[in-house]
């Protein structure tokens, strides 16, 4: 029997979810929100169960109502990440963790694209009593990395100023989309939402476009030059669209789900005394096992949804074919029978990285280990730079967005 619930997920938006996800959970792991006309997954097994099959619970943006708006996007490219299936895609995806993205790739861009970036924002802050974390260090890291990871040929501020703009305009209609929101009769409003992502999307290839067409044959270690390299063996006749839309994949992927990741946990560490000082006390180790859990309370997706290929039964729930279920990530993350103290920070967690924040299964994040890098390291010299950093009396943070969520402002006092 189907579980139903009185309230609905999207009425979370701009709240921790937290205690929604429990009251989901007592009436089971695969719950029906008539609201969002899709199941909630909220088990770990069950979450698992469907991130690993993607045959039988297929990655939805092809077949949505707004997967006409995401092919504009993506430049009208079939052979784009977001449309492809089967084993197609996991050549693509192996491509990108076990080269591009590879922990050898990213120790080597470590201290050439992630440290400077890092270095430079903090040299910025040093001698202000007080400034906001997410404002003037947080949203600019990633957008800073990626344009050392690509090579910009500009890396002035307003010039990285403009690219996050138009990244944040395409990721506000995928959030939406993702939440099911632009499925049946959508507002003026969302139209008009949709309409500037596909204009911001048009703007970031022109803004990339003679980039990429210098750099084709190129033998330079930056993402551009890589991309061309690679991508033959992908696509024999892989060509300047493919090139554009995994740029701007490395723009969409990991500006945002780093930044509002890197805000979490710096809340964490702000509002409780004794774990920031058991972090900074810890040196780097203990920075890498609290960014794990960080992760897995707080990481930055909260969900993801996917469309079922055929009748199936999921934690005893019959779905059938065509229906929308929607993983929350976040709930699966502190599911008491995967997770001992599942609400709690544990240090000495046995498998620290066996949460879902990065997905698990063949659309696994393929930037996980830059992110940890981008996460560990932003961490670790922000608390090395200033180790009075706390809360500035005032304005409290709030726990703001759906899709993607984290807390803001962080007002902080460094000086004595």
């Amino acid at each position: 029997m189907t579980a139903t619930i009185v309230e609905s997920f999207l009425d979370t938006e701009n709240t921790e979810p937290y205690s929604f996800y429990e009251r989901v959970r007592e009436q089971g792991n695969v719950v029906w929100d008539p609201r969002m006309k899709a199941y909630l997954v909220v088990g770990n097994d069950a979450a698992r169960q469907v991130l690993q099959d993607d045959a039988l619970f297929m990655h939805p943006f092809s077949t949505m109502q707004a997967g006409s708006a995401y092919a504009r996007i993506r430049g009208e490219n079939p052979r784009s990440f977001f449309f492809l299936h089967g084993e197609k895609h996991r050549e693509m995806h192996r491509w990108w963790v076990r080269d591009l993205l590879s922990p050898q790739w990213v120790s080597r861009y470590r201290p050439t694209a992630v440290e400077p970036a890092i270095q430079a924002l903090l040299a910025q802050l040093e001698g202000r009593a007080e400034f906001d974390l997410v404002q003037d260090y947080i949203v600019h890291l990633p957008v800073r990395v990626f344009a050392r990871l690509l090579d910009l040929p500009r890396k002035d501020e307003a010039f990285l100023t403009q690219l996050k703009r138009l990244n944040d305009d395409i990721a506000a209609f995928a959030s939406l989309a993702s939440a099911l929101k632009l499925e049946g009769e959508v507002s003026e409003e969302t139209k008009a939402l949709t309409d500037r992502a596909v204009q911001a999307a048009q703007e970031l290839d022109e803004i990339l476009r003679p980039i990429v067409r210098e750099r084709r044959g190129s033998a330079g270690e930056d993402m551009i030059s890589r991309l061309w390299a690679g991508g033959p063996a992908i696509f024999p006749d892989w060509n300047e669209v493919d090139t554009l839309d995994a740029c701007r994949r490395l723009l969409f992927a990991g500006i945002d789900t780093t930044t509002h990741a890197l805000a979490n946990a710096l809340h964490m560490l702000l509002t409780d005394d004794a774990l920031m000082q058991k972090v900074r006390d810890g040196g780097r180790p203990a920075v890498e096992r609290f960014v794990e859990e960080a992760l897995r309370l707080n990481g930055t997706v909260q969900f993801r949804s996917r469309r079922v290929t055929a009748d199936t039964e999921l934690a005893g729930v019959k779905i059938a074919k065509g229906d929308m279920v929607v993983v929350i990530l976040m709930a699966a993350n502190r599911d008491p029978q995967a997770f001992g103290c599942p609400h709690a920070v544990d240090m000495e967690r046995k498998q620290p990285r066996n949460h879902l924040a990065f997905l698990t299964g063949p659309r696994t994040c393929p930037g996980a280990t830059l992110a940890r890098t981008e996460l560990v390291e932003g961490i670790q010299e922000l608390l090395e730079r200033f180790p009075l950093l706390r809360l500035a009396p005032g304005e409290r943070p709030a726990f703001h967005g759906f899709m993607m969520r984290s807390y803001g402002p962080l007002h902080v006092q460094a000086g004595d």
